[in-house]
């Protein structure tokens, strides 16, 4: 019996040191005085985090909700000392703020940032309630407006406007697009644009970025040559989950790419992704595997 209890033990400690081992966690080498831009791996979903070194830390969605715990909440409870400052939703697909949805329900956000057109299937009031429930606060944003946080850190919505894209796929194409600008780096946030938005996007504004997130999850209704190049980024950094059934990233997005020499990063291959900026430009790049 008593060398029963002894293996007993055992497995629980062998688990337990696994399961911390496993446990996504913020990168400690990370400078304080550096921001860090994390383009977190929650499967086929995206979530990207940013925690500038005047503390403030903002989450541009955040995945499904059935990966928040396993996924999102580990890496933030790593990361943030009690609540994300600011959490931003780019449109209404579970995908991307289902992980949100968890945190604001959690009381883990302080501000929630929605984008401002109608969803058709309650997604945004579920947003609104779970906010309200929290005592979160709430803004609407849509092109023109800009997010200040600090001297060195803002996030220009470059799309689309109030009201949304009218027209097909409706939701992705107005997915909120973001220029977020870290010291002098910038960093173009895309959401699940298609190449109709992209079109748009080129014709009004200079979209030349240091990193890309890559639009859709890589999928080839998204990631124009127009788009790329007027983009010119060094670069790029794809959120897809680990053998999908989408086959996301595609081939013809990854060729594109590499056309423009442009160095990429895959969540379904290199886990978390973590740029590490400083005031002259990006100093490391870490992934977790």
């Amino acid at each position: 019996m008593r060398s029963k209890k002894k293996l007993f033990y055992f497995l629980w400690v062998v688990a337990a040191v696994l399961a911390a081992l496993a446990a996504k966690t913020y990168p400690e080498s990370v400078a304080p005085e550096n921001f860090a831009v994390t383009f977190v791996d929650v499967g086929q979903g995206d979530a990207t985090f940013f925690k500038a070194p005047c503390g403030t830390t903002v989450l541009f969605d955040g995945g499904e909700a059935d990966e928040y715990e396993s996924q999102l909440l580990p890496f933030l409870e790593s990361a943030i000392h009690e609540k994300v400052d600011i959490a931003i939703v780019s449109h209404y697909h579970s995908d991307h703020e289902g992980g949100i949805y968890e945190s604001v329900l959690d009381g883990m956000v302080k501000k929630l940032i929605l984008p401002d057109y109608p969803d058709s299937d309650g997604t945004k009031r579920g947003l609104e309630k779970a906010a309200k429930k929290s005592g979160c606060e709430i803004e609407y944003v849509s092109k023109g407006d800009t997010i200040e946080i600090s001297e060195d850190f803002s996030l220009e919505v470059l799309h689309p406007d109030a009201g949304g894209m009218e027209g097909n796929n409706f939701h992705n194409n107005s997915s909120l697009v973001l220029m977020a600008r870290c010291f002098d780096t910038e960093i173009l946030l895309t959401g699940d644009i298609e190449s109709r938005a992209e079109s748009e996007i080129c014709l009004e504004k200079d979209i030349e970025c240091d990193i890309l997130k890559v639009a859709h999850h890589g999928s080839s209704s998204s990631s124009s040559k127009r788009f790329l190049v007027a983009a010119n980024p060094t670069y790029a950094a794809i959120s897809a989950g680990e053998g999908n059934s989408y086959g996301h990233p595609h081939y013809e997005v990854l060729e594109s790419l590499e056309n423009e020499d442009v160095r990429v990063y895959r969540t379904d291959m290199d886990g978390d992704i973590t740029f590490e900026i400083a005031t002259d430009g990006i100093k490391n790049i870490h992934t977790e595997r």
